[in-house]
């Protein structure tokens, strides 16, 4: 596992050092022309090490064992998490990415019939990839289930990976999200070649940090929850989106998250 660390330990009560899983997905954290990473989580997670001299070695590692790991107890935090109840019992969550949520991505010759999720079901002879260790949300994942015990769901290692089998034919749709997709298409030469289907209006996909429950002091994650709070009022947030997005997405990703 090779460590990159952001920030610094001043002092025996300094926030930290915390391992921090991230993966590969699109905007959020990709290499660039020159092959080195970057993108939106790990802008982020430098500005929060500045604002807070948390001590965060980030490594890279895939959604099923970042998962394992967080509910094991073994690990400390991960990025662009989705909250779901099940998660919620091992982990803590601080959202940083709003208004966002899962799109089906297909080929734009898809016929008309298979563009819904009823449609697509119906389909028999359309196959799905999905990420492995993912949630989709609530409207989706009980979807994806039944699609699943149907023999019809690709599960594979990271979107970069379904994009190729879109591409080749070998899926006929995969699920991404306005935060991810523009350099995932672009990769994969699909800009122009496929439709994005808003078939989950209704479900939300804010995703945050997920704190282990376990190993993160309760302090520190308030101090980076105040850290976050402040990069958001400040527009800080909506610069670093600004980076990497359009700038509808950019705005609706950094707006306040929704009072309950």
């Amino acid at each position: 596992m090779t460590l990159l660390s952001l920030g610094a330990s001043t002092n025996a009560l300094a926030c930290g050092p915390y391992n921090v899983a991230f993966y590969e997905t699109g905007s959020l954290y990709f290499k660039n022309d020159n092959g080195e990473y970057t993108g939106i989580d790990k802008d982020v997670m430098a500005e929060l090490a500045k604002r807070t001299a948390c001590k965060l070695n980030i490594f890279l590692d895939s959604r099923v064992r970042t998962w394992t790991a967080l509910a094991d107890g073994t690990l400390d935090m991960t990025v662009s998490a989705l909250a779901t109840p099940e998660r919620e019992v091992f982990a803590q969550f601080v959202p940083y990415i709003q208004n966002n949520r899962n799109y089906l991505i297909v080929k734009n010759e898809l016929p008309t019939h298979a563009r819904s999720l009823a449609g697509f079901a119906d389909s028999k002879s359309l196959k799905l990839g999905v990420v492995r260790g993912f949630k989709h949300g609530a409207s989706l994942d009980p979807w994806i289930d039944g699609l699943r015990a149907a023999g019809r769901v690709f599960e594979e290692a990271d979107l970069e990976a379904l994009a190729r089998l879109l591409a080749l034919g070998r899926i006929d749709g995969f699920f991404t999200q306005p935060v991810v997709w523009e350099p995932l298409l672009r990769r994969n030469h699909l800009e122009n070649k496929v439709s994005k289907l808003d078939v989950a209006p209704m479900d939300s996909a804010n995703l945050g940090l997920a704190f282990s429950r376990k190993r993160v002091a309760a302090e520190d994650i308030k101090l980076i929850q105040r850290a976050i709070e402040a990069m958001r009022a400040d527009g800080t947030l909506a610069a670093i989106y600004a980076r990497y997005l359009d700038p509808a997405t950019a705005r609706a990703a950094a707006a306040a998250p929704a009072a309950h």
